[in-house]
């Protein structure tokens, strides 16, 4: 539960999850795991939906953003008692965030068994979840969909939905999906939106889905903002320059954890070459693995066994690890919101962090408006005073 982030800090004001939450066994459940303490969008959101409104939250991955709707649903689903069919759906964009929102329910309640309705994972076995435990449903909505048109999800008797990240969600591509999944629900339920950024096409879907929806939002305060330094270094077009330029900096910085985010699968997979060739260690994570691949490689980077990590946008939303010190933008996305998530995977947690981004003659454009939009600075830094290592590869 790493997300939620439990504080150890003392309550004031009565501000405890005993003044949110009266199921007894949810109660002593979070007691047991020590989570005392509500985060702003837990004391903001949990209410509201207890009340039975629509909800649009808005709060930044590792805000305990998942506690926020889990808990609610949870509540619902003990007081509804002899529940058979599907009490709540919950649609991720990535796969690696639907298996963490289903292992925080289970940490809450292990008798709620969350059907995890994934793409990469047989599908056999998740039609054996959803006959044993039907209750709670987990998912990407590719596998989700399908599963619904072979009628293995019935959702007529669905209470409560949420729509996790939403804003990546439809940047991901999946706005036909989640319309035609959404669309599928009874009349009468409760719809929970959660995102990092309220866009316009956010807004549009939730007029589409919501009834009257109650907002939270949960701003960073300066205070606790993320100490992230932003650095941009200029490199030629030359096929090998970025891998040099970034074997320069991983060597100079001599970072713990990195991830270096790339916008294509086909990139990952050569610049996992390339840094290879220089002496590293890296490993790739696209939607070209296995579902197993996928969760032993992120196990290994969360444990810290795996210390450079090669990654699409698939690993940018959801994944919360505290001790990421340096992330890469190999390749630059125009839109800022990409930005903000890819680097937001740095600075957690009170500490601080570096975003380097890599700019060629090829991302000029993007990075231009990328500039534009940002509500931080990049400082542009020269190439590390290392020796240069092509000779290496």
């Amino acid at each position: 539960m790493s997300e939620n982030n439990p504080s150890t800090e003392p309550q004031t004001g009565g501000e405890c999850f005993f003044s949110l939450v009266k199921q007894p066994a949810i109660r002593q459940r979070l007691e047991e795991l020590k989570i005392v303490t509500p985060t702003p969008v837990q004391r903001g959101a949990i209410p509201v939906v207890l009340e039975g409104h629509d909800v649009i939250a808005q709060a930044q991955t590792g805000s305990g953003k998942t506690l926020a709707f889990v808990l609610p649903i949870l509540s619902r689903l003990l007081d509804a008692g002899d529940v058979r069919g599907t009490f709540a759906l919950i649609v991720t964009p990535t796969r690696e965030l639907a298996t963490q929102v289903r292992n925080v329910v289970l940490s809450v309640t292990p008798d709620v068994h969350p059907a995890c309705i994934i793409g990469g994972a047989k599908q056999s076995g998740q039609v054996r979840e959803l006959k044993n435990d039907p209750r709670v449903i987990v998912g990407t909505p590719g596998r989700l969909l399908d599963l619904i048109e072979q009628r293995e999800i019935n959702l007529k008797d669905c209470k409560m939905f949420v729509l996790d990240e939403a804003d990546e969600m439809l940047s991901m591509g999946f706005l036909e999906e989640v319309r035609s999944i959404l669309s599928r629900l009874p009349r009468e339920r409760q719809g929970l939106f959660f995102s990092a950024t309220i866009t316009p096409r956010v807004d549009q879907l939730a007029s589409s889905f919501l009834r009257s929806p109650k907002r939270v939002e949960c701003e960073v305060k300066p205070e606790t903002a993320p100490q992230i330094e932003h650095l941009y270094h200029r490199v030629d077009g030359q096929l090998t320059s970025k891998a040099t330029a970034l074997a320069g900096f991983l060597r100079d910085i001599k970072p713990r954890s990195t991830i270096v985010f790339c916008n294509t699968k086909s990139d990952t997979e050569l610049v996992e070459i390339m840094l290879r060739k220089r002496g590293f260690e890296p490993e790739r994570l696209n939607s070209d693995l296995s579902q197993k691949e996928r969760e032993d490689t992120m196990n290994r980077f969360r444990s810290g066994d795996l210390k450079l990590l090669i990654a699409t946008d698939v690993a940018a939303r959801g994944i919360d690890i505290q001790d990421i010190d340096l992330v890469v933008n190999y390749a630059i996305h125009e839109q800022a919101e990409t930005y903000v998530h890819r680097t937001g995977r740095t600075g957690r947690a009170g500490r601080s962090g570096t975003a380097l981004s890599l700019v060629g003659p090829q991302d000029f454009f993007a990075f231009n408006t990328l500039q534009k939009s940002l509500p931080v600075v990049l400082k542009e830094v020269p190439a590390p005073a290392a020796a240069p290592l092509a000779a290496t590869a």
